[in-house]
């Protein structure tokens, strides 16, 4: 049995960080527990989900949003442990936020060097410019709207040990 209290955990970060790696593991690690991926959602869009917020832009961030609150909060009334996974754009942000009791917030920050590297080991139908790499890395490093997450530098840290300590925070 889950012997940690019931809680909505937002873990996000620069592209690489792992935050889908590390929000899987958690979540098999845990009893009750229900893992969203932000990209899966964003995906039900599938033709032309539009990553700038302008004009349309906007409007599917607010969905995405709109869309993640409803999930985690149906799951957490139904008494699971949720964990909500990947970047999400201001509008989606302010729609979760304000709908959505997140109790806990992880910001993954590896070095920019590690994010860089990491970055250049995938596939390079996935992988993305070392130039929006390094946009990615200041924006989760400088923006102001992470400046209540706990940042968690994981570039010596496994997996595991990256768990671990989102773990003992929750």
């Amino acid at each position: 049995m889950n012997t940690i209290p019931q809680f909505i955990l937002f873990i996000t970060g620069p592209t690489d960080a792992g935050k889908s790696t590390v929000a899987a593991q958690l979540a098999k690690q845990l009893d009750n527990s229900v893992n969203i991926d932000v990209d899966r959602i964003k995906h039900f869009i599938v033709s032309n989900f539009l990553y700038d917020e302008s004009s349309k832009g906007i409007k599917q961030w607010e969905l995405l949003g709109q869309n993640i609150s409803l999930l985690a909060n149906n799951f957490q009334d139904a008494g699971y442990d949720v964990i909500i996974n990947g970047y999400i754009g201001e509008a989606a942000w302010k729609l979760l936020s304000e709908n959505t009791q997140i109790t806990h917030k992880v910001l993954l920050l590896p070095h920019e060097s590690e994010v860089t590297r990491r970055d250049s080991s995938r596939d390079a139908s996935v992988a993305m410019e070392k130039k929006v790499v390094n946009e990615h890395y200041n924006y989760f490093s400088h923006s102001p709207t992470y400046s209540d997450f706990v940042k968690i530098d994981s570039t010596g840290l496994t997996q595991e040990e990256t768990v671990n300590r989102i773990k003992n925070l929750i």
